[in-house]
C-alpha cells in the first residue's frame, strides 16, 4: 500500500513538474535582466513599452504580437552582431529569406514535444544560417541567425533600432490556404507563406515564457483570461482542436459535437473549447454567433477590433479568426 501511494505521489509530481526548457533567444544574458527596459527595443516613440506585446503601438491603437529585443553588441558601422538562438527544442517549420513582408527575413520553429505544440518566430534577421533547412531538428540554444532590421514595411527599421521580433503562439488552421484564396480583397496579393502567413498565427505574450528557464506552455495558454465567447455550428471538428486537444474542456468529445462554445482572449486566441451536442440550446441558428463578453476587457476588445464600439457585434479581427477556424468544417 505504501509503495503504491509513493508511486502515485511520484507520478503526480512528475505531471506537475512537466515543463519545456526555455533559453533567451539572443546573445543577451538573461540573468542580467531586471525589467523589460533592460531588453526592450522601443519604436520611434522611444517608449520602452512599445516593444512589448499588446496594444502598445500608435497610442494604443495598433497591436504588437510579440516582443522586440534590442542588441547588446554592434559592429563599427552600427550593425548588430547579436546571434539568434532557438528558445526551445523543436524543428524548423519555415524559412523566409526574401524581403517580401514586414517580418523581413525570418525563421519559424515548431515545437511538437512541448506541452502544447507552439510555434516560435524570429524576425527582422540580418542573415540566416546557410546550412539551416526546413525539417532540421534543433536543441534549445541552437544558433540560427544574426540579428538585423530587415523589413518591407512602409516605415523601414533603421539600424539604430535593429532588434529581434520574437513570437510564441498557435496556428489557427491547416486549411488557411483555402480561406485565403476565397478572399476577394486578397486576390492581387498571393499567399507567399502557406500556413505560416501572419494572419494564421496567433501569438500570446512571450514575456512570461522568456522570463523563466522552464514553463508548462499548455498551462500558460489555459490560464489566459477569457474575454469573450462565441458559439459555432460545425459538421466536422475544426482542425485546431485536433492539433491542440489540451484546450478541450473536460468531457468534450469532438466525435459527438454538433458545435462548440469557444472562449477567446481579448486579442483573439481561442483558448478553451466546449463541445455542444446536437440537442444543445446554445447552438447558433447560423454558422456562428458572438454570445458573451467580459466587460473588464471591453476597451481592449474594441481596440483590437474583436467587437464593435457598441459591443453589440463582432469586429473584423474576430470575424476573420472565426472564419479561418471554420474553414473545412462545413
Amino acid at each position: 500500500m505504501r509503495r503504491g501511494l509513493s508511486t502515485l505521489v511520484c507520478l503526480l509530481l512528475a505531471g506537475l513538474l512537466e515543463a519545456s526548457e526555455i533559453v533567451w533567444p539572443t546573445s543577451m544574458d538573461r540573468t542580467t535582466i531586471r525589467s523589460y527596459e533592460d531588453y526592450a527595443q522601443p519604436t520611434v516613440s522611444g517608449k520602452p513599452e512599445s516593444a512589448l506585446f499588446g496594444m502598445v503601438r500608435d497610442d494604443q491603437h495598433r497591436f504588437h504580437e510579440g516582443v522586440d529585443i534590442r542588441p547588446i553588441t554592434r559592429a563599427s558601422n552600427g550593425e548588430p552582431l547579436d546571434r539568434i538562438f532557438t528558445a526551445m527544442k523543436g524543428s524548423v517549420a519555415y524559412i523566409n529569406q526574401p524581403l517580401n513582408g514586414p517580418y523581413g527575413k525570418y525563421v519559424i520553429l515548431y515545437h511538437p514535444e512541448a506541452e502544447i505544440p507552439v510555434y516560435t518566430l524570429y524576425a527582422h534577421l540580418a542573415s540566416i544560417e546557410k546550412t539551416l533547412k526546413v525539417g532540421d531538428k534543433l536543441p534549445k540554444g541552437s544558433a540560427i541567425a544574426t540579428m538585423g532590421h530587415t523589413s518591407t514595411s512602409p516605415t523601414a527599421i533603421p539600424k539604430d533600432r535593429a532588434h529581434l521580433h520574437f513570437e510564441v503562439g498557435l496556428v489557427l488552421s491547416a486549411n488557411f490556404g483555402n480561406w485565403y484564396n476565397q478572399q476577394a480583397e486578397l486576390r492581387d496579393s498571393p499567399n507567399q507563406h502557406g500556413i505560416w502567413n501572419g494572419q494564421n498565427l496567433l501569438g500570446f505574450d512571450p514575456v512570461p515564457v522568456l522570463a523563466r528557464s522552464s514553463v508548462n506552455l499548455l498551462d500558460s495558454v489555459r490560464q489566459l483570461p477569457t474575454a469573450l465567447a462565441v458559439t459555432m455550428r460545425t459538421k466536422r471538428p475544426p482542425d485546431f482542436i485536433q492539433r491542440y486537444p489540451g484546450l478541450l474542456a473536460p468531457g468534450s468529445d469532438p466525435a459527438k459535437a454538433a458545435g462548440w462554445y469557444v472562449e477567446f482572449t481579448w486579442y483573439g486566441l481561442p483558448k478553451r473549447w466546449t463541445a455542444l451536442p446536437p440537442e444543445s440550446q446554445q447552438l447558433p441558428k447560423g454558422t456562428w454567433s458572438y454570445v458573451a463578453l467580459d466587460q473588464e476587457f471591453r476597451p481592449l476588445l474594441v481596440q483590437r477590433k474583436m467587437i464593435t464600439a457598441d459591443a453589440k457585434m463582432p469586429g473584423e479581427t474576430l470575424i476573420r479568426n472565426v472564419d479561418i477556424l471554420l474553414t473545412g468544417t462545413r
